[in-house]
């Protein structure tokens, strides 16, 4: 795909209303489901961190249109009179000293997945002329990283290919899914050679997050649809969700998710009940999200119960699957919350402590038998050219929390090690029973390792 189909590709995309506004497709899109390196964090709208970079030249002329409705119709506050606190308890992780894996920074990424005894880093870093490169990084132990993938394997079909999902493929490989060139998957037996996936799509799709168990893969994606209703305005258009399966992750076929439309694609797990993949409105101010279940990956289920909060990671717990997120609350402001279900079905809401205004879950990941999710506050002042305001205050670390059940969460002690600053694209898995967290700095991609103490 030139950048001529991708301009073309992408302004399909954000072409959510028949006059440009800063919807939730510019985050799902530039964004990337919680990407914010290369950005400062913000609080700009009413229900989303949009945390806007300008990821290739066509993205960026798209963010400043944004950007100048966004600052037109003036900067959301998110009053937090209180922040609650619980005891921290005994416990916590001890934190190895941080490795730089190299010095260049992932416009998308860096995502961690483990295959076959190894952890795996993908990323995607900007080049000259709207160009990227996708890089695949392994390791033995987390301390010592290397690149595994040849140079331009991404690129081979063209230039483009951001990477949005990483996971093993449940058979001791590793799958990668995205968007623009060579199409959105490809797989790997081994880490260092790729092959693009075959499959049907419907054209100007992306894969936005993917999960396997053994002999099943999974990806959920989106597209922009023609709205089917003639009284609305002509040209019109809402997202659609997609389901795509896999058995070996070479190739792959597509369904539609049913009642999806004016869904973005949050993400994925596979649990006991098959896969459950998690999703919220494009409306912008919606502050509600959905659940789809299905025990094959193949016929899906739209779960009835609607979550009133806006998700950003799934993980599957014993015979649980939590999704963890943020929501509103009246006197707080915007929380860190969490929902819990036994048989995917019924779900139950809960809300965990935060030190900081704006504070939200980025990321979760089960470690041995206990989640560990990262945070981070959303709430910083800018000025009229989108940056840093020279009054804004240093961010604090990140915050973690620790659960047994996804419904309770002990907020751990401050931790000045987890300072990562003003740039934030951080993800965090587990790795022989030990706490990994991947983040992307101003100019380097940092690794840590943790061990869980009682």
């Amino acid at each position: 795909m030139n950048d001529t189909e991708m301009e073309k590709w992408l302004a399909e995309r954000f072409r959510a209303a028949p006059n440009p506004e800063p919807s939730e497709r510019l985050q799902q899109v530039v964004d990337a489901d919680r990407i914010r390196a290369g950005a400062p964090r913000r609080w700009t709208m009413p229900g989303r961190a949009l945390g806007l970079s300008g990821r290739r030249p066509v993205l960026a002329g798209l963010v400043g249109l944004a950007a100048t409705a966004i600052l037109a119709a003036g900067l959301l506050t998110v009053v937090a009179s209180r922040l609650t606190q619980t005891s921290l308890g005994p416990g916590g992780i001890e934190w190895q000293p941080s490795t730089q894996v190299s010095g260049f920074t992932f416009t998308f990424g860096p995502y961690l997945a483990s295959a076959g005894g190894r952890l795996y880093l993908v990323g995607s870093i900007a080049g000259l002329g709207g160009s990227s490169s996708t890089e695949v990084w392994s390791s033995a132990d987390g301390a010592s990283w290397e690149r595994v993938s040849k140079p331009g394997t991404f690129e081979k079909y063209g230039p483009g290919f951001f990477p949005q999902g990483f996971s093993g493929d449940g058979q001791g490989g590793l799958v990668v899914v995205g968007g623009v060139a060579g199409g959105p998957a490809w797989h790997s037996s081994d880490g260092r050679t790729w092959t693009p996936a075959q499959f049907e799509t419907p054209a100007l799709a992306r894969m936005a997050a993917v999960a396997a168990r053994p002999g099943a893969i999974v990806a959920i994606g989106d597209r922009r649809v023609p709205i089917p209703d003639s009284a609305t305005v002509s040209g019109q258009t809402a997202n659609q969700m997609y389901a795509w399966f896999s058995a070996e992750g070479n190739t792959w076929s597509p369904v539609v998710l049913p009642d999806s439309l004016g869904y973005v694609p949050r993400a994925i797990t596979a649990w006991k009940g098959g896969f459950a993949a998690v999703a919220d409105k494009e409306v912008a101010a919606a502050w509600a999200s959905s659940v789809w279940t299905s025990a094959d990956g193949r016929t899906w289920e739209k779960v009835p119960q609607e979550l009133t909060f806006s998700p950003i990671a799934m993980v599957a717990l014993g015979d649980r699957v939590v999704t963890v997120g943020a929501r509103l609350d009246s006197k707080l402001g915007m929380v860190p919350a969490s929902w819990s279900s036994t048989d995917g079905r019924k779900w139950t809401e809960s809300t965990a402590s935060a030190r900081d205004r704006a504070t939200m879950f980025d990321d979760v990941a089960v470690v041995g038998d206990t989640l560990v999710a990262f945070g981070s506050s959303h709430m910083m002042q800018t000025d009229v050219a989108g940056g840093p305001a020279s009054t804004t205050p240093p961010m604090p670390p990140e915050s973690v929390w620790i659960s047994s059940d996804g419904a309770t969460w002990r907020l751990l002690a401050e931790d000045s090690s987890l300072n990562f600053g003003f740039y934030l694209n951080t993800h965090v898995t587990g790795f022989g029973g030990r706490v990994v967290v991947a983040t992307q700095g101003a100019s380097a991609v940092k690794v840590l390792i943790g061990d869980l103490v009682p």
